[in-house]
Parts: structure tokens; sequence; C-alpha cells
């Protein structure tokens, strides 16, 4: 058994919550820091799976954290007529990531460095295509996680627990793939992709469309601002909330790097064992509840974010590159008054690729799988476009990108 000495398992293979018991582990996978486990456990007479994924300090998500996932939700499957609920959780952090930006700029570079030399050769069209098959690779085991999960809610109880602070891109993609939803007070979720040139890929815009709508979709994916635990919950993304009354921890300087950052790890365990302590008895109550008691929005009274005018005026004025002419390059840290005031850049072919996507909706055709689908060809095709390149660069160096298309060779 792998020994696990930080984070959200603790919590889990505590015994400390009331008419709870964790019997087994199901399975384990670990990989540096970074962890997966899946637990059956009982409470209150019910018997279900606990999968946890930690992967410190901003909990990304990387290739192969995404095979773990696959091969502990096959279990899951294996046992499915033996458990009841399925609970995904993970620490209670301050940020949580998405994919693995330093892994796709990496294989980014190589692709276009290898398409450069193989136009030079006269290699066709459907050659220098095949180099960024690593894209929609990764993007299919996105949504074969979407798929596995969507199989085990025929069967059982599917709840994500969001725990900690802000989630963006995969991070918050993933729990939107259960039925049902609960967030601490301080979280939120933003698709942050519009920012870097490409579309939420796994699923995130269709599951929002179920659960909040066309509008609330359109301002999520197109406008890449956060959303909050309460809005959450009033659109209907969350089914519940727990009030969590203490801060995220913070990193404090004191002048000494080392010593500030060994407070701070510990900060986040002490944090990570009183949230969880909060945040784990509702999941397991909403996993084992009747039906009936998990609070829901009807969908009539499911608050919209944005009037469609008001997201078409912000999306006008934020995708025009040349409105921020005057920022380009720049450290986001210089310029945080221009960007509060201005938001920041969007990309111009995500606000494209999102608008063809939507327009496509159709709510008494909706088929979520088919939707989900069009969804992954619709990102994969964004890494092929040039402008991509510079958004990943510069969300990864922080700084204020240039989404002109660069000029040809």
């Amino acid at each position: 058994m792998i020994t696990l000495m930080q984070g959200p398992a603790r919590t889990i293979r505590s015994n400390r919550i009331a008419d709870y018991q964790n019997i087994e582990a199901l399975f384990e996978w670990a990989d540096d820091r970074a962890y997966l486990i899946i637990d059956r456990v009982v409470f209150e007479g019910k018997t279900g799976a606990i999968l946890c994924y930690f992967n410190p300090p901003v909990h990304q998500i990387g290739t192969k954290d995404l095979y773990a996932f696959h091969d502990g939700l096959e279990i899951v499957l294996e046992k499915k007529d033996e458990l009841q609920f399925l609970i995904l959780c993970g620490a209670n952090a301050p940020v949580h990531s998405g994919g693995d930006l330093k892994e796709s700029l990496s294989k980014l570079k190589t692709s276009l460095a290898k398409k450069r030399e193989m136009e030079a050769a006269g290699a066709s069209k459907e050659e220098i295509d095949h180099l960024f098959n690593w894209s929609e690779s990764r993007l299919k085991k996105g949504v074969h996680l979407y798929q596995k999960i969507r199989c085990a809610a025929r069967s059982m109880r599917t709840v994500s627990l969001c725990g900690g602070g802000l989630r963006f891109g995969g991070s918050a993609e993933i729990p939107l793939m259960t039925d049902h939803i609960i967030g601490d007070s301080r979280s939120g979720m933003c698709f942050s992709e519009a920012l870097i040139g490409i579309i939420p890929g796994w699923g995130g815009i269709t599951r929002v469309l179920v659960k909040s709508g066309l509008t609330n979709a359109a301002y999520m994916a197109k406008t890449a601002n956060p959303v909050f635990a309460h809005d959450l919950r009033a659109m209907g993304i969350y089914d519940d909330i727990v009030e969590v009354p203490f801060d995220l921890p913070k990193l404090h300087k004191t002048g000494n790097p080392d010593s500030d950052k060994e407070a701070y790890s510990r900060a986040l365990e002490e944090h990570d064992d009183q949230t969880g302590a909060l945040l784990l008895p509702r999941a397991l109550k909403s996993a084992t509840c009747f039906l009936d008691e998990i609070p829901r929005i009807r969908e009539s009274e499911r608050k919209v974010m944005a009037e469609p005018n008001e997201i078409t005026a912000e999306v006008n004025r934020r995708v025009d590159p040349d409105v921020y002419r005057p920022f380009w390059g720049k450290p986001l840290k210089e310029v945080k008054n221009e960007m509060a005031r201005l938001g920041r850049p969007l990309a111009p072919q995500s606000i494209q690729a999102i608008d063809r996507l939507l327009e496509a909706y159709d709510i008494s055709a909706f088929d979520e799988e088919q939707f989900v689908q069009k969804e992954l060809s619709t990102d994969a095709a964004l890494y092929r476009d040039p402008r991509f390149l510079e958004g990943l660069s510069a969300q990864l160096e922080q700084r204020v990108p240039d989404f002109r298309l660069p000029p040809l060779p």
C-alpha cells in the first residue's frame, strides 16, 4: 500500500467521520508527489468508492496522471454492481490548474519545428497534420474519461467535491462530468482556454449546457471570467455549498524563501485536513441520501450571468488584438490595473470556434455525447492555429499576448 503522508487522502483514510468506514484500497497510483487513489468505503450502510487525485502545487493534469484516472475508473466500472456511489475529490488548495501547459508547449514547439522542415521538403498537408495528432490523442483521453464517468452514472450516484479555490480548465471539466457537485464556499470555476487560444475540450461546455443552459455556457466559455461558488449554485452547476469559515492559505514572504515555503506547505496540510473534515461528510450525505433530498435549482430559476447582448459587447471589446497594442509583451503584474479595466485579451480563433460550436446547439435535438465529440474536434483544430503558440507562451510567462496572425515566412 502507498504511504500517503500528505494531502486529502489522510481524511479519506482517517475513519474520523461518523457512520463512515474506509474498507480497502481498490486502486493506487503515485508519481513523485502526485497520487490518485480509489478506496471502497461505507457510509450509513451504503457502499461506494472515493476517487482522490492530488498533484501539488497547482494540481495540473499531465498525461501520466490522466492515464491513472482511466486505470482507476476501469476498476470502478468492473465493480459497478457492488457500488452505490462514486465521489471525486482532491486537494482543498487555493488553485487547481488544468492540463500541463509546459508539456503542451514542449510538444507544440517540436511539432512546429518539424512542420517547417516538412514544408520545406514538400510534404503534403495530410502528412504535416499528423504532427499534431498528440493533441487530439490527449483530448480523446479526456473525452474517454467523460464517457467512463457517465457510464458509472448509469449504475451509481456520481458526486464531485470541489474543495478549496479556483479551478481552471480540466480541473473544472472533470467535476462537471458527474451528476452532482458539492462546492466549497470559497471555490470557483474558470474556462480560461480562450485566453490561450483553444477551448474546453473535455466536455466542459457541453456539461454546462446540460446543467446551466446556453447563455451561461456562452458566458463561461467566451469571457473566460471566473465564476464563484454562490453564482455556480444559482446557475445550477453546484447542487450545494459548504460554508467554510476560514481563509485559504497564503504564502507569506518574510525574506527567507526556504522558511516561507516550508511554512506555507505546513499551512496547506493543516488546511486540507480542516477543510476535508467539513466537506467530505456533505459529499457522503449527497451520495447516499434520497435523490429528492439533494437541493437543486429549477431550470426556470437559474441565474443568468449576463444577457447575450452583454456577453457580445464584452467579447467584442476584448477580442481585438489592437486594443491591447500598448500592453503587448508586458508582465501581467505590471499592467494589472489596465487588465482589470479592459479584461485580458481573448484569442479571436477561440471565440470564432465557440460561436460555431454553440450555433450548432439545438435543445430539441440535443445529443450530449455527440456534442462532446464536436467540442473535442473543435478544440483539436485550434492546436494547429499559429496563434496558439503565442497564447500558450504568454500564459506560462504571465505576460500580455499578441493575438494577431504572425506574418508569413
